[in-house]
Order: structure tokens, then C-alpha cells, then sequence
């Protein structure tokens, strides 16, 4: 059963979703406005007072660092893709649930202002994602198991499609990727979307088939990039989704939890959480829920984190050999070896 201050959240959303109709009913000319109510309306979740917040030009885009007082976790980062219907939000929209995740993490938090929709379709959410993965692994020298991809709502969506695309490119996977209520199927078609959707008290399904023909531009709006419910799930970094009953978006968690299933080389956890609306990790300050889903999330992103120290078999040319590999490469592996050990005997000798 839904907390009391949970209950009061849902009523407060659906006053903030009374309010937006009227924009949103004006379509595309309603949408300026539109970003500036919500990026005043979600201002109000504070962030962590310890966390230090510094914008800076990334490339085309705006992104900001994140950076907790405390580091637990000082090599690994944070790569936060916001929500908004590919339509609105921001890092600044987001500041207050970044920081907590960054503060509670003990690791630096990337959050990036990719190119929103209508303006700039498909692909651009995708390419500045992207561009900002390859950012933190070619400019700033992170490791790929030591990036965490967090992103809700269409950040979320987004989240999986980035996965997807970095599959496709042959870029190496990250550590883990976290989504909260996430988007994945753009053409709204999940029964939660169809059946009851007034139980939503932010989300309106009518308006959010719209914002996904904006997203998808020309684009078909099943193409797995734009709704990666759609994709190949194989070999992908394994995941966690946290989503709520008391959401439109339910069946885009809970279909591709069946469709993983199927998959090859990928984890998923999902939780459902009861009466819970969209994004509710938002009330972190308030709602023992949030408190609750965000400590679930760092416990989650901990665990991968140690599954990933856990130690390798050492390769040498003996168990090359038992692998069938050519001459030629066995060759190179027995100078590499031998490299190796003479550089390990040499710096033992400079302790002595």
C-alpha cells in the first residue's frame, strides 16, 4: 500500500498534469512554453546541498558535472539521460535526482541537454547520447566497465537505445545501465497505455503517441533506435528498471522483461512497484518510496560493480594454444608474455 506522502504526490501530479493540458492541447506552438513551466515545476527537487553542479559546453550540446562532496567511487561515473517525451527537460529539470544519485553513488555524474524534439528528430537524442559515451571513454579515459548509463521516462528509453547503438557500432558495453519508468515503445501500444490510463496521474497516452511521432520524425516509429522494445536484446550490459503500477508506461517494462527472456548474453531485473506513478524517485526528499527505489538502485549498480572486480583467468601461450589460434598469433602472444615478465622482474628488482 502506497505511503501517505506517496498518496499526496500522486495528487500533486495530477494538478501539474491539469495544468499542462492547456499547453500541450496547443501542440508543437504549446511546447516552449511547456519547457519553461516544467523546468520551473521540477526545480523544486532540490539536490543534495554537498553536490557541486558545473555546466560546461560539450560539443554541440550543454552538459554539466555533477560532483559529490564524498567519493566512494571515485573512477566510475555516471552518465544521466533525463525524461521529458524527448520534447522537454533538461539537466537542470533533473538536478535534484541526479545529485542524489551521484551523492549516494559517491561517483561524478555526466548529465547531458541532448537535442529535444520537435526541432530535432530522430536521431539527434541518440547521436548526442552516443557522442557523450564516446566522450567519457576517448576524452576523459573512463574505462567502459567503470560508466553507469542512468536515464528515466524517455532518458530511460533513450538508455536502452544507447546500449543498442553501441552494440551496433562495436564500441564496448558499459558497467550497467539503470532505467526508471522507462519509454521503449513510442507507438504506445502496451496494454497499461490502452486499458485504464487515467490511473496515470502525469502521463496522458494521447499525448504521448504525439511526442513519439515528433521524436521519430521520419523515422518508423517501431524502428528499434526509436523504440528499442523492438531491438535485438542479445549482448547487451545487464539492467535494472524500477516502474510503478500507476503508470501508462508499466507494459514497456514488463514486456521487455518477457522479451529478455529470449536473449542471449543479457541480464535484466525488474521491479514493479505498487502504486507507484511515474517516476517517483523524483520525491526522493519526501516519499519513503523514492528513498527506498534510489537506495535499491545504488545497492544494484554496487553489485555490478563488485561482479566486475572479480578476478580473470590469466592468458599465457600454453592455454592460447589450446584455443587453435594460428602460428603466427601464438607467436606474438609468447614475445608479448615473455615482455611481460621481464618488466615485472625489473620492477621487482627496483623495490629491492
Amino acid at each position: 500500500m502506497a505511503s501517505v506522502q506517496a498518496k499526496l504526490m500522486v495528487f500533486f501530479m495530477r494538478k501539474l498534469q491539469n495544468q499542462a493540458q492547456e499547453l500541450l492541447n496547443q501542440g508543437i506552438d504549446g511546447i516552449p512554453l511547456l519547457r519553461l513551466e516544467k523546468e520551473k515545476a521540477f526545480s523544486r527537487f532540490k539536490s543534495p546541498r554537498t553536490i557541486q553542479c558545473k555546466p560546461f559546453d560539450l560539443g554541440h550540446m550543454e552538459a554539466a558535472w555533477f560532483t559529490p562532496q564524498d567519493f566512494k567511487h571515485p573512477n566510475k561515473v555516471i552518465l544521466y539521460l533525463h525524461g521529458g517525451g524527448y520534447t522537454t527537460g533538461s539537466f537542470n529539470s533533473h538536478r535534484g535526482l541526479i545529485g542524489k544519485l551521484s551523492t549516494e553513488l559517491g561517483a561524478k555524474t555526466l548529465g547531458i541537454n541532448y537535442r529535444l524534439a520537435p526541432e530535432h528528430p530522430y536521431p539527434a537524442a541518440l547521436d548526442d547520447s552516443i557522442f557523450a559515451y564516446k566522450w567519457l571513454l576517448e576524452h576523459e579515459h573512463y574505462n567502459p566497465k567503470d560508466i553507469i548509463i542512468i536515464g528515466d521516462s524517455a532518458g530511460g528509453g533513450l538508455t536502452l537505445a544507447t546500449l543498442l547503438r553501441i552494440r551496433e557500432e562495436k564500441l564496448p558495453q558499459p558497467l550497467t545501465a539503470v532505467m526508471m519508468s522507462p519509454w521503449t515503445d513510442l507507438a504506445i501500444t502496451g496494454e497499461s497505455a490502452l486499458i485504464n490510463p487515467e490511473k496515470d496521474p502525469l502521463l496522458v497516452s494521447k499525448n504521448a503517441k504525439e511526442w513519439g511521432l515528433w521524436y521519430a520524425g521520419k523515422e518508423s516509429i517501431l524502428h528499434p533506435f526509436v523504440s528499442p522494445l523492438y531491438g535485438n536484446l542479445s549482448d547487451l550490459a545487464p539492467m535494472l528498471v524500477q516502474v510503478g503500477t500507476e503508470e501508462i508506461l508499466l507494459n514497456d517494462s514488463t514486456r521487455l522483461e518477457n522479451k529478455i527472456k529470449h536473449a542471449k548474453n543479457t541480464s535484466l531485473t525488474v521491479d514493479v512497484w505498487s502504486g507507484m506513478p511515474h517516476v517517483w524517485q523524483f520525491g526522493w526528499q519526501y516519499i519513503p518510496e523514492s528513498k527506498k527505489a534510489i537506495k535499491q538502485i545504488i545497492s544494484y549498480v554496487e553489485h555490478q560493480i563488485e561482479n566486475a572486480k572479480a578476478p580473470t583467468s590469466i592468458i599465457t601461450p600454453d592455454n592460447l594454444a589450446s584455443k587453435g589460434l594460428t602460428q603466427k598469433t601464438l607467436d606474438l602472444a609468447q614475445v608479448s608474455f615473455e615482455t611481460v615478465k621481464l618488466g615485472a622482474k625489473a620492477l621487482k628488482n627496483s623495490w629491492k
